[in-house]
């Protein structure tokens, strides 16, 4: 997957209020590919709801040390899942659950978003949330 154009990367920025979605820092601003990018690029474009707004900091742990937080808030999806809006993501600033359309979030009880979540990868969603239930 490509790098966003400039008014994805403005449009998904505005979504998510121009800070980190983890942490709330409006600083250090990066696009999160939601999707693996892979490795030798690709020239498909990411689509909004493929990018979420993290700070440098998140934006690297995501890829590391934070991978299960990722998946399990919808901050990363897995490299198989073709349609991510199907995959619900959780901010914690606003405690709630969401799902994206395009440049918009609504947001979706925790059941909904648990409906989703097992929609898409079934038993694991769950295991991820048998913790924080």
């Amino acid at each position: 997957m490509a790098s966003p154009t400039e008014k994805t990367r403005k449009g998904v920025y505005l979504r998510d209020g121009h800070r980190c979605v983890t942490c709330g820092n409006p600083t250090t601003l990066e696009f999160q590919h939601r999707r693996r990018v892979g490795a030798g690029g690709s020239k498909i474009l990411p689509a909004p709801v493929d990018g979420l707004t993290l700070c440098h900091r998140h934006n690297r742990e995501c890829e590391a040390e934070m991978q299960t937080e990722a998946l399990r808030s919808g901050w990363k999806v897995r490299a198989w899942v073709r349609r991510p809006e199907l995959v619900p993501v959780y901010y914690p600033l606003d405690r709630a659950w969401f799902r994206l359309e395009g440049l918009f979030r609504i947001e979706i009880s925790r059941a909904v978003a648990m409906e989703m979540g097992c929609s898409v990868y079934g038993a694991e969603w769950l295991a991820w949330h048998e913790v924080i239930a």
